[in-house]
């Protein structure tokens, strides 16, 4: 039979009780929860250990017909939303154990299929469409594969990353490393501890005439861990509170909430106009009363 919380008391006894207010102090917290505001919170953090990242770049012809229905298109920028690692081809993105080296693995990056979303913009900036834009492959392993290039683009990068509490693993297989994509889909907007990448992409060219588009790549490796911190903090964050009044009338509404007229400029005979001075008047009323 499950214990009731009264019969094995949890005492609370430390600074984040005892500091808070007459209320507080040595309590059972099931039966008198905490109470007044701590100075220092417990935060469970995803840390980042070491980084690496590295820049690609490649130009992409769009699909036949992608600019068709926007005609007016002068600007695009782009977003990356997925990134899959090839499991199939006969180079595929791999992390190793360096054996003379434990807290550090060698990460090789190959094949990655990018999906991007790519929004097109008018003259004047005004946004025409939003469009996705899947499947395309950075760091292609053929060397005769669109889009590669020996400097830009090339078939692989490799790079050792420090990693001291290890690497996940692909459904708990010890034999297949895992590296988290961190994206913008619903699957995978998440940190994981380990290993994981992401991307952050720049048009560096745009030509609707030829349809093509240039875009360049930071991508980026880190490890992750998670580690509980004690920070100071000066309360709650307080969430910005929007009105609910139509944006019609939120200029008459703000009149309306606000400080009293008045009326601030001053009388000719205080100060003359274009500021010439009067020689029958004393220094401070030819200086406008001293304020200006």
């Amino acid at each position: 039979m499950a214990k009731k919380c009264n019969q094995n008391q949890r005492i609370i006894n430390n600074d984040t009780v005892n500091n808070k207010g007459t209320c507080c102090g040595a309590t059972d917290v099931c039966l008198n929860p905490q109470c007044g505001e701590p100075r220092l919170l417990n935060l469970l953090a995803p840390v980042i250990y070491d980084e690496v990242g590295i820049n690609v770049c490649r130009t992409i012809t769009l699909p036949e017909g992608f600019l068709a229905d926007y005609p007016t298109t002068y600007f695009a920028t782009a977003e990356v939303i997925d990134i899959s690692l090839e499991t199939t081809a006969a180079e595929t993105s791999s992390v190793t154990p360096i054996a003379t080296r434990p807290n550090c693995y060698n990460v090789t990056l190959t094949n990655l299929t990018v999906d991007f979303v790519i929004k097109l913009y008018d003259y004047s900036k005004r946004l025409l469409a939003t469009l996705s834009l899947p499947g395309i492959v950075y760091l292609p392993s053929d060397v005769t594969a669109e889009g590669y290039d020996a400097e830009t683009n090339p078939t692989s990068t490799s790079f050792d990353i420090f990693a001291p509490y290890g690497i996940s693993y692909v459904d708990g297989d010890i034999i297949t490393p895992e590296l988290n994509v961190i994206g913008f889909s619903d699957t995978n907007n998440t940190v994981a501890q380990g290993l994981n990448i992401m991307a952050l992409p720049k048009v560096l060219d745009f030509d609707p005439a030829s349809d093509d588009i240039t875009i360049g790549l930071t991508i980026i490796c880190n490890s992750v861990y998670f580690n509980a911190y004690r920070i100071p903090h000066d309360g709650k964050a307080v969430a910005t509170k929007e009105s609910l009044v139509n944006d019609d009338d939120s200029i008459r509404m703000e009149f309306v909430e606000g400080s009293l007229l008045d009326r601030n400029i001053k009388p000719l005979e205080l100060c003359n106009p274009g500021d010439q001075k009067n020689p029958n008047l004393n220094d401070e009323i030819n200086n406008c009363g001293g304020s200006n």
